[in-house]
C-alpha cells in the first residue's frame, strides 16, 4: 500500500524479492485522511487453483497457485512509517 491509493505485491525467497505484481491504483485501496491516516485490511486467499490479494473485501489482484510456495512458513514485511496490526492470521 502506498499513500497514492496504489498496492504492490512481491515475493521474498531469501535475500531475493520479485514482483508478483506491477505498482497498480485502485479504489478499494483507502488513501490518508485530513489527519493523514488511513486503514487498510489485507488479505491472502489461497484456494485450490489461484491466490487472491484483497484490499479491504476487494479482490485486486489473482495469482495461480502454480509454482508459489503456499504451504509451511509465511511471514509479514513491513515497511517504515506504518502502525501494523494483525488479527485473524489462520493457516486454514
Amino acid at each position: 500500500m502506498a499513500q497514492d491509493g496504489t498496492w504492490l505485491i512481491k515475493r521474498r525467497d531469501g535475500d531475493d524479492t520479485k514482483d508478483v505484481s506491477q505498482k497498480t491504483p485502485n479504489d478499494a485501496v483507502k488513501k490518508p485522511d485530513a489527519s493523514g491516516k488511513s486503514v487498510n485490511a489485507l488479505e491472502v486467499r489461497v484456494s485450490g487453483d489461484k491466490i487472491d490479494y484483497v484490499v479491504n473485501g476487494s479482490t485486486v489482484h489473482s495469482t495461480p497457485k502454480i509454482g508459489m510456495k503456499t504451504d509451511g512458513i509465511y511471514g509479514i514485511r513491513v515497511n517504515h512509517q506504518l502502525e501494523v496490526e494483525v488479527d485473524g492470521l489462520t493457516k486454514q
